[in-house]
């Protein structure tokens, strides 16, 4: 698997089933025009946007009905409890052409990691489903060690405009920036949301 940032915001993504498995990854793709199918359905699937819910039992549905379904979208989710209408499904987007992620089983040709997210940036956790437990505990430290990193990018942004017009050296502005990056008074203050002037200054 090779790790990407994409916008999917143009894209159509399918999902099946809305438990808890499927809300969850429902939420990773909030912001996406999203269709639902589910023969039970999760109130929090009503407070998502951009989304289109069927409600339908999957195992009624025949297989030409469900490729034609399949081919009106880009990406493809099973997130049934069934592992083996998830196999159906996952089968049935191979044979479309489409990306799709199974929550159980093999058969998928994209994952859906785990991911912490600012205003400001992403960062997203990958064992490939071999140690879920992993990311999630990567997760939790993560939230809990950079907390105020929305401050820091942007203070990041701003030096690094100023350092351009005041200082040559390539080399010499990174380790600025390296150098307040490295200043734990400097996170305490983006993490209380003060002002960090003067201690930057110290830097200049």
């Amino acid at each position: 698997m090779i790790p990407l940032m994409l916008d999917l915001s143009a894209k159509r993504v399918l999902l099946f089933g809305a438990g808890a498995v499927g809300v969850r990854k429902a939420r990773h793709f909030s912001g996406c025009k999203m269709t639902i199918v589910s023969r039970d359905i999760s109130p929090e699937i009503f407070s998502l946007p951009q989304v289109s819910i069927k409600q339908m039992d999957i195992s009624e549905i025949e297989d030409e009905d469900l490729q034609k379904l399949i081919e009106r979208h880009d990406f493809v989710i099973a997130a049934l409890s069934d592992a083996g209408q998830n196999e159906r499904i996952t089968k049935l987007a191979t044979t479309s052409g489409r990306w799709c992620n199974s929550a159980t089983g093999d058969g998928s040709t994209f994952l859906i990691p785990s991911t912490i997210a600012g205003d400001e940036y992403t960062i997203a956790v990958s064992t490939s489903g071999l140690a879920p437990a992993v990311p999630r505990f990567i997760r939790e430290d993560l939230e809990e060690r950079y907390q105020g990193l929305d401050n820091m990018i942007h203070l990041m942004h701003g030096l690094r405009e100023q350092l351009k017009a005041t200082t040559e050296s390539q080399e010499a502005r990174a380790e600025v920036l390296r150098a307040i990056l490295r200043d734990e008074r400097i996170w305490q203050a983006c993490r209380e949301n003060t002002d960090c002037a003067d201690l930057v200054l110290e830097y200049l």
